[in-house]
């Protein structure tokens, strides 16, 4: 039998991921591999490929979308995948505001023409529609027989997942391991192992050296940062790939806080973040401090178009004329910062900025929170002043108005621009690239001119991965993320 061993830091209480997601946790990785999507948009570009859906259209300029579904998709219970589930799926995530929401919105209907035909009524044109759909797990297709009628909160098949992809579920181990297999009745290329087990170590270092040494095959990207490169270095098992990222980290603010609506204080922070001292957390050539408001790798970026730069004298003038002055103790306020401690890597930005803002006067208190804390102290309560957070930016711009527009489900600073929202509006609008890359840098240059938010670094992608398997995103023509499974196979002759 052929298995491949995943090592994960974090455990899961559950897998719907369009229910709603805990960023890192295992049920991630596994709804990725036994769920299926419409289209999956690829690694690193904006083309998008079929999923469950083998044929697409664009209609009345990009106002409808018709899917054909693929005839011979069926669930791991044997019952038929139908336009019925998808409709489903994608309406009661949106009546509720589950976790799909997020990469649906700007959806007025959804249509079932027969059952393997359906149609999404926009309520303006969004040419970034495809992208949104093949998202992450944010969109993945449920099972109305097994949910319709019932709590998603609270029903069994959160435990016991029925899905249609390359993989089904087996068992889980809370916090111990998650096993899948091979699906036999899978409507698409085959899976190339027999098995996947997700084994939840919480110990990054460990979780490296499992890797390493030959015990386990993967691991999450946020698990092997630079700092743990010399772990695994020497290896007999496994190769460190690089890859640019595809976001950048944004040191942003609480925007129900009334203060953080002058522009002053925001200005002043930002010209207090002093970027070259973040080259001690970069890797020539990978990483880099960055002052543009999406990475180098992305269609949209304005090169041009950046954060002002690191200037004490003037962030002191402005924090002087927006009324906070240094107090007997030399301090002019205080706040407090958070960070997702998933993505470890940002803990050493936090406290590269907290130490800037303390020469100015502004004493910032930080810490990472697990995913779960900060989905209830950041995304439901807002209890902070000053978060660091990093995302996906790619493949389309438009991935992070679910962040950063209006009303977007998982906008956790309660950030509302209307001239960035009006934007985002004008680039979905058209399906012409170049009138969208005009407008994603009108975009970036109101981000600019108000300090919205901060851009601090654009970060590396770290993978150690097993020499024994072939078919990694970066090895197959079809640009398959790393967190999909089904394309690796076994090398012949490779060590057990």
């Amino acid at each position: 039998m052929d298995e491949y061993i995943v090592v994960v830091p974090n455990g899961t209480t559950e897998i719907n991921e369009s229910y709603r997601n805990f960023v890192g946790g295992a049920g991630y990785f596994v709804a990725n591999n036994i769920f299926s999507r419409l289209v999956v948009t690829e690694v690193g570009g904006a083309a998008s490929y079929p999923d469950l859906a083998e044929h697409w259209e664009c209609l009345d300029g990009a106002r409808r979308w018709r899917f054909t579904l693929n005839r011979h998709a069926r669930w791991h219970d044997g019952q038929p995948v139908t336009a019925h589930d998808v409709a489903y799926t994608h309406l009661t995530a949106l009546a509720n505001g589950y976790h799909a929401a997020s990469f649906l919105h700007g959806i007025a209907d959804i249509k079932v023409l027969d059952d393997h035909l359906v149609e999404y009524h926009l309520e303006e044109p969004n040419a970034a529609f495809l992208t949104q759909l093949g998202n992450f797990a944010a969109t993945h297709i449920l099972p109305k027989h097994l949910y319709e009628g019932t709590d998603w909160a609270t029903n069994p098949y959160n435990q016991n997942p029925v899905g249609s992809g390359p993989f089904r579920f087996v068992e889980m181990v809370p916090n111990g391991r998650i096993v899948l297999a091979a699906w036999d009745g899978y409507w698409g290329p085959p899976a190339g192992v027999d098995q996947v087990t997700i084994v939840v170590e919480p110990d990054l270092d460990e979780c490296v050296r499992m890797i390493a040494d030959g015990r386990a095959h993967y691991a999450p990207q946020d698990v092997l940062t630079m700092k743990r490169l010399p772990l695994a270095e020497g290896s007999a098992h496994a190769s460190v790939y690089r890859e640019r990222g595809p976001g950048v980290a944004l040191l942003s603010f609480n925007y129900r806080q009334e203060r953080w609506a002058d522009r002053r204080l925001r200005m002043a922070l930002a010209h207090a973040v002093d970027r070259s001292r973040l080259e001690r957390f970069a890797e020539p050539g990978w990483s880099e401090p960055w002052a543009n408001f999406f990475p180098g790798n992305s269609f949209g970026v304005a090169r041009d178009v950046t954060a002002v730069g690191h200037d004490a004298a003037t962030a002191e003038k402005l924090l002087d004329e927006a009324g906070y002055p240094r107090g007997a103790d030399g301090r002019r306020l205080s706040l407090r910062m958070y960070y997702m401690a998933t993505f470890d890597g940002h803990g050493g930005l936090a406290r590269s900025v907290a130490e800037d803002l303390a020469a100015i006067g502004v004493h910032v208190e930080y810490a990472g929170l697990d995913s779960a804390t900060w989905s209830r102290q950041i995304g439901r309560d807002g209890d902070f002043d000053l978060t660091i957070s990093g995302g996906n930016m790619m493949p389309d711009p438009d991935i992070t108005a679910s962040r950063l527009a209006g009303g977007g489900q998982r906008n956790h600073l309660a950030l509302a621009n209307p001239d960035a929202d009006a934007c985002y509006v004008a680039a979905r609008s058209t399906t012409d690239m170049a009138e969208r890359i005009a407008h994603y840098r009108q975009l970036q240059e109101v981000w600019a001119r108000d300090a919205s938010v901060v851009p601090l670094f654009w970060y590396c992608i770290y993978l150690l991965r097993s020499d024994q398997f072939h078919g990694w995103a970066d090895q197959v023509d079809f640009r398959i993320p790393f967190w999909h499974w089904g394309r690796l196979r076994k090398i012949t002759g490779g060590e057990g």
